[in-house]
């Protein structure tokens, strides 16, 4: 449990680089009017406060799980949130599946475990976080079903996305802060130079949003 939280805190940064970047991403969009930002008011905003906690946590592990073992056994074992999805839609939301779901998610779970089980770079650590993502996505999916009202899915993302990154800022700065000013950019700056780190953070944040957003308006 202590080496989980050690790799959370290491990653906390680098996933609220991303965040800040898709969340600069929402509001060029809402400035050009693609889309036209919705108005939020208090209530909304308290339902889509527990979507961006899962948002935000889900992204966190990731980045935990990408870190700690090799990113194709991270993809592996996020391979089952369809999995957990459909779960948290029968027994939490008292949605009824067909069997033939399912049926067709079988494969899919035997896979992951048969993966996991040779997998060289196999680690507690990033199965543990890649795990947590998946429930904490699932949450967040269950959580904006509960949310949604007249507001399309992608100023409801981009909400989400704000809130995520408030809610990241204080673990990264308290946790992280001292660490990354004393000697952390400079030794990544000094290893890869200054325009690919700040492009690799920059594509790396854009391509993540772009993905997740499309993978949230699939899920809700």
């Amino acid at each position: 449990m202590k080496d989980f939280f050690s790799w959370h805190f290491r990653r906390s940064f680098v996933s609220v680089i991303h965040l800040f970047v898709g969340v600069v991403y929402c509001l060029v969009s809402w400035a050009v009017g693609l889309p036209k930002r919705a108005p939020i008011d208090s209530n909304l905003l308290k339902l889509l406060i527990p979507v961006a906690v899962c948002h935000g946590l889900g992204h966190v592990t990731s980045n935990v799980s990408f870190a700690a073992v090799a990113v194709s056994f991270t993809h592996t074992i996020k391979a089952l949130e369809p999995f957990f999805n459909a779960a948290a839609s029968q027994f939490i939301l008292g949605q009824s599946i067909p069997i033939t779901l399912w049926l067709s998610l079988a494969p899919v779970v035997i896979g992951v475990s048969m993966a996991s089980l040779t997998e060289l770079s196999f680690n507690w650590t990033g199965f543990i976080s890649a795990m947590i993502s998946n429930i904490s996505f699932t949450y967040r999916s269950i959580y904006s079903k509960k949310a949604m009202t007249d507001m399309d899915s992608t100023n409801v993302y981009a909400y989400i996305s704000i809130i995520a990154l408030f809610v990241c800022i204080p673990p990264a700065l308290i946790f992280e802060g001292p660490q990354l000013l004393k000697h952390g950019f400079n030794d990544a700056i000094a290893k890869v130079g200054m325009t690919k780190f700040i492009s690799d953070l920059f594509w790396v944040g854009m391509f993540y949003h772009l993905y997740n957003q499309v993978n949230y308006f699939l899920h809700i």
